[in-house]
């Protein structure tokens, strides 16, 4: 009976935690954001782990991406995906078709350009730990929970560095994002984010703009 009460403390404890607005949690995501918001555009490469222990599942694939404000260019699976901020055009070069169609902000969208602030509105978080690497492990948890995920993990260097992100779903989903390199570019242009069909020539356009 004793364990069982340890337990049940220990699993309330760790919600509580969960449910807080840990101050040095905020000050560790408060010192990331500012590092990533000074910088006006970047590259980077990163892996997409996929993993379901229920249906056992475990895909990784790599890619790469270039950002520039609410701008980027995401290379990934053998298709070319452009978000020039206004439209977003998936070129799949093997069936040498395109789609476009309106870019609509998402509230539930996680990328690599908005991972950096997604904690300042809607979620409560908390430090956990220095993991092996020294990195610190923050959750971040969404006070909405009508979200098709309920965790966010993160691990920040010591440097305000994103290392890695978890999003948990509430289908027993894991997607784990590793950030490879890294590199500020301050050479991107508008142009480098929108799809030209003139430069793809036989390319078939499927819009579904209205």
């Amino acid at each position: 009976m004793k364990k069982i009460k340890m337990a049940m403390i220990v699993f309330f404890a760790a919600h509580v935690v969960l449910g807080q607005y840990d101050p040095e949690a905020k000050a560790i995501l408060d010192a990331m954001s500012a590092r990533y918001r000074k910088i006006p555009a970047f590259t980077a490469t990163f892996t997409q782990q996929l993993t379901n222990e229920s249906a056992g599942l475990d895909e990784k694939i790599s890619g790469s991406i270039a950002v520039k404000g609410n701008k980027y260019k995401l290379n990934v699976a053998g298709q070319q995906i452009f978000n020039d901020g206004t439209d977003i055009w998936a070129y799949n070069a093997e069936a040498r078709e395109v789609t476009v169609s309106p870019y609509v902000v998402d509230d539930q969208e996680i990328s690599l350009s908005n991972i950096w602030d997604i904690y300042k509105e809607g979620f409560k978080y908390a430090l956990l730990e220095n993991n092996d690497r020294g990195n610190r492990v923050i959750d971040l948890d969404p006070i909405d929970r009508s979200k098709s995920y309920f965790k966010i993990r993160m691990e920040i260097s010591p440097a305000n560095e994103l290392r890695s992100f978890t999003v948990f779903e509430n289908t027993g989903t894991k997607y784990i994002y590793t950030i490879g390199a890294f590199k500020e570019v301050a050479t991107l242009q508008d142009s480098d984010f929108t799809f030209n069909p003139q430069k793809y020539p036989g390319v078939e356009v499927i819009d579904f703009r209205e």
